[in-house]
Order: structure tokens, then C-alpha cells, then sequence
């Protein structure tokens, strides 16, 4: 399949939620309420909440486009210790494994690295084991574990980390 990367506009905003909103159905059905699925994706994916961020100077938003239907999003921000993280990355279940979270890494990283950023963290729910192998896969190394308060519940978080220098050379190692 032929799929592109480009940069988020305001008017992707609904794509973007209903892509959120699938993926958020398959991945965390076993580990999330849905009560607390539910409030997250009505707060996290409202579209003026989202156009928001989309705007947003101190980060990276890109969207997959597939025959021009939006099928996956990542956000890469600054965070405020002038480190990088890699806050979402949502692919919709059909477009899963056809290269797009590579794509997306290939996309990301480098546009953190160009502004001095240096360090990439991101953080996966414990059980999501696709996420975990895809990020280990690429060189993130486990960092911690906690947890957070999600609605109301604790959901366990495992945290990785790995300087973007290393990130990019597996990402070449494996094209």
C-alpha cells in the first residue's frame, strides 16, 4: 500500500478523532473502563481541543494518508527540559504493520534532532505488548515503570527512552 506522511492542518481535526477513537476501541478494550476510554476521547480528541494542538509551535503533529483518508497521527513534542517525547502514535488496526509507525519515527526523529533535541521518551500502557516490541525493536530502552490515574483507575505505564542518534541508525539499520 502507498501511504504518505505530511504535517497535521487544523482540517485533518476529524479524521484524527475517529482514527483515535478506533484504535483506542482494539487497544485498551482490556485494560481501560469504558466509562474512562470514553471520557479520555472526548476530552483528548474534541476537535477545537485538537486544532489546538495541532497549531501548536513547540511540536512535530503528522498524519498517514492513505488514497487521501487519514489513517494514522503522531505527535512529537519538546518537553520542557528540552528533551523530546513521542506523546501519540495511533495507526488504525486495518493499515497496522504496513510500515507507517516506521514512517512516522522516520519523520519525527529527525525534525526533534534538527532542533537540538537529543533525547526521545515515550510512554506505553504495561500491557500493550505490540507498542513495547515495535518501540524496543527500535532501540528505546526501558526507563521505569509507574503508574497514573486514568478516569478512575491506576493504569500501569512503562516508560522508554534512547538517545534519537541511536534511534536514527537502527532506523537505517532496518530499512
Amino acid at each position: 500500500m502507498n501511504y504518505s506522511i505530511r504535517a497535521a492542518t487544523p482540517s485533518d481535526a476529524q479524521a484524527i478523532a475517529e482514527v483515535a477513537r478506533r484504535t483506542w476501541e482494539v487497544t485498551y478494550t482490556q485494560s481501560v473502563v469504558t466509562q474512562n476510554r470514553e471520557q479520555f476521547l472526548e476530552r483528548a480528541y474534541a476537535l477545537q481541543e485538537l486544532r489546538e494542538t495541532i497549531r501548536q509551535a513547540r511540536g512535530w503533529f503528522y498524519v498517514a494518508a492513505y488514497a487521501k483518508t487519514v489513517v494514522g497521527f503522531s505527535l512529537f513534542l519538546r518537553r520542557f527540559d528540552a528533551q523530546g517525547e513521542l506523546v501519540r502514535i495511533y495507526i488504525h488496526p486495518e493499515h497496522q504493520r504496513h510500515g507507517i509507525g516506521r514512517a512516522f519515527l522516520s519523520t519525527g526523529l529527525p525534525a526533534m534532532a534538527e532542533t537540538g533535541i537529543n533525547l526521545c521518551y515515550v510512554s506505553v500502557e504495561v500491557n500493550n505488548t505490540a507498542a513495547r516490541a515495535f518501540y524496543e525493536r527500535f532501540g528505546f530502552l526501558l526507563s521505569r515503570e509507574y503508574g497514573r490515574f486514568f478516569g478512575d483507575q491506576i493504569i500501569r505505564l512503562v516508560e522508554y527512552s534512547a538517545p534519537i542518534a541511536s534511534l536514527l541508525g537502527a532506523l537505517t539499520l532496518q530499512e
